[in-house]
């Protein structure tokens, strides 16, 4: 068992972490043209958002590393030119840069930058080649500067939910310090959107002038601001967690207190009700599969062992049941035949 302050701290940090979860689940942001600026001079100026043209026009595309350690993957994100040739932003830029950059603990660092900028020269041209070398520069420096960040402990003298805001708010000042502002926005403007609102969220529940009730109200309209995508995401990691606090033992009383960081009191109730039959479902399911290896080696004929499968099913599970069953029985023996190496 998790005692309570403890657990709480940590559902905390997992609400906060979500919004990292959040940016790989997140419909790519509206793209941006960078301006020509981006490299016009060494200090990092304010880019103007410049508007997107009707087609983009992208360099043909690589699709295998020259990094020998990482020839069996494919390159993850992507780099685009608008018409006019500058690099277009979007989250798929972070992703192609975290893709080589995570070469750097097999290979070093110096090669996988190298490799890097070597792909890059054969899907851009100027002067989106040269925007991407400084975004490139800025990204690392904020990168290194990050790291040393994040192996600062939190303030022990703040309460939680106040050294969790201090933390989020020396982050996001870290980046916007290093990088260009369109380029944080493009990069981090999902998953600083959640976090400010999970943030507000654990505000809301650490006040002691607001009944259980107006705090979940308070909760809900902050939720409304997020976009319907991104409420989605929310309850896909919502569940998810909770799902993980059941596994490691956590008790109903403890995943209500989680829920409730999200949710009104009728809402958590009722995912309540849900997760205990789900739960409560997947063990007599785990119980019917146990008796149906029993089944299999008793010697039974072909014949006796259907009619004893079927007759287990009927006695285990209800007639709405049974396509699930069924489904779940379909997964199971095309896993054991991948298994099994046929």
């Amino acid at each position: 068992m998790f005692p309570r302050s403890w657990f709480l701290a940590s559902v905390a940090l997992a609400l906060v972490c979500a919004g990292a979860v959040l940016y790989w689940q997140w419909p790519a942001t509206p793209e941006v043209a960078t301006s020509s600026r981006m490299v016009a001079s060494l200090a990092p100026a304010p880019l103007g958002v410049v508007p997107l043209p009707s087609r983009a026009q992208d360099a043909p595309s690589v699709q295998r590393p020259t990094i020998p350690a990482m020839a069996d993957t494919e390159i993850d994100g992507e780099l685009t030119m608008d018409a006019a040739g500058n690099l277009v932003l979007s989250l798929r830029v972070r992703d192609y840069l975290d893709y080589f950059l995570s070469a750097a603990e097999r290979i070093g660092l110096e090669p996988a930058v190298a490799a890097m900028v070597d792909d890059a020269g054969r899907r851009l041209r100027e002067p989106a080649l040269g925007q991407f070398s400084r975004l490139l520069a800025d990204y690392m420096d904020y990168k290194r500067a990050s790291l040393a960040l994040m192996q600062q402990p939190l303030d022990s003298s703040q309460s939680q939910p106040q050294a969790l805001e201090d933390a989020f708010q020396r982050l996001a000042r870290l980046r916007r310090e290093h990088m260009d502002a369109v380029a944080v926005e493009a990069f981090f403007g999902a998953e600083e959107a959640y976090a400010r609102y999970t943030l507000d969220s654990l505000a809301l529940q650490a006040r002691d002038d607001l009944s259980g009730e107006d705090k979940a109200q308070a909760i809900e309209a902050l939720r409304a601001q997020l976009p319907e995508a991104m409420r989605a995401s929310e309850a896909l990691a919502v569940q998810e967690e909770s799902e993980r606090l059941w596994q490691e033992g956590a008790s109903e009383e403890q995943v209500r207190d989680f829920l409730a960081m999200t949710y009104d009191p009728p809402t958590v109730e009722r995912l309540l009700a849900e997760q205990r039959a789900e739960r409560l479902w997947k063990q007599r399911y785990a119980a019917y599969r146990s008796e149906l290896a029993g089944l299999r080696g008793n010697g039974l004929s072909e014949a006796d062992r259907e009619r004893e499968s079927r007759l287990l099913r009927q006695r285990l599970f209800s007639a709405d049941d049974l396509h699930r069953v069924e489904t779940y029985d379909a997964i199971a023996a095309k896993q054991e035949l991948a298994d099994s190496g046929h």
